[in-house]
């Protein structure tokens, strides 16, 4: 019988199998109840966003522990590729790095280097959170860990789509995601996030990363049941919470508990 992995992930086990992965997209409530909710909601991966908030590192690695004890595979984003902040969070228990505006592929191959270690990249060995504070079998580890972590561009810029070729062409990419607002803005489309000309742009980048075998999310997320089938028969396997946050779902549902004491 072989032994059992020293480190996994669930989000990129799901994808391999062609299932599709649901994300949830976290903030600032790096609390253990978000992680457990989510896990018993269904999600798989938790994404905390590195770009627009600031977090207390402490918080940010129990949290990512927490996740990982509870079945999810956190990833984090980063909106550099720089040694730094991409080996401190996997170390820390990141099981991936999404890239905020992904515009060149000497990005991703920066990042790349820093994810893997070698022969692979060049990524610093610690044994802490990311192992599972094991050092038994260090070599093995390693394999497995370069195996494991999960590399997700996110393009949000007219100039990541004229590189969307060369972009996902990198062996170490696993998923393709966007950031529409940005995306619409450098194309002149300020706040219209479902333009068709952004629509179509996004699309063009779907079909190559489809092409080349990568996980992507669609266009406009579904809205309803038949909506996800039709989109999930098209092939993608990226869905749930990618695009908003506890912001949003907390907005939501206290604006529908309000509405019965309105006039």
């Amino acid at each position: 019988m072989a032994p059992a992995s020293l480190i996994n992930n669930p989000a990129k086990e799901i994808l391999r199998s062609g299932g599709p992965l649901f994300g949830f997209n976290v903030f600032e409530s790096l609390r253990p109840s978000v992680a457990k909710i989510a896990a018993a909601a269904g999600y798989n991966m938790l994404l905390v966003e590195n770009e627009h908030v600031v977090h207390n590192e402490e918080t940010l690695t129990n949290f990512l522990v927490i996740a990982r004890d509870n079945g999810l595979a956190p990833a984090v984003t980063a909106l550099v590729p720089d040694r730094p902040f991409v080996s401190r969070m996997l170390d820390a228990g990141a099981l991936g790095i999404c890239l905020s505006h992904t515009d060149r592929p000497d990005q991703v191959e920066e990042l790349a280097k820093w994810m893997k270690y070698a022969p692979d990249g060049e990524r610093g060995l610690a044994l802490g959170a990311n192992s599972g504070y094991r050092g038994d079998d260090v070599k093995r580890y390693c394999r497995e860990a370069n195996t494991a972590t999960m590399l997700v561009v996110k393009i949000e810029s007219w100039e990541g789509i004229q590189n969307a070729d060369a972009i996902l062409s990198h062996p170490a990419v696993d998923a393709l995601v966007f950031g529409p607002g940005d995306l619409a803005a450098t194309m002149g489309h300020h706040g219209q996030w479902e333009h068709p000309e952004v629509i179509k742009a996004m699309q063009s980048a779907i079909d190559i990363a489809r092409d080349r075998g990568l996980a992507t999310e669609p266009t406009i997320y579904p809205r309803t049941r038949e909506e996800y089938k039709t989109q999930r028969d098209q092939g993608h396997q990226l869905f749930g919470r990618f695009r908003a946050s506890e912001y949003d779902l907390i907005r939501q549902a206290a604006t529908e508990e309000i509405q019965i004491y309105l006039d």
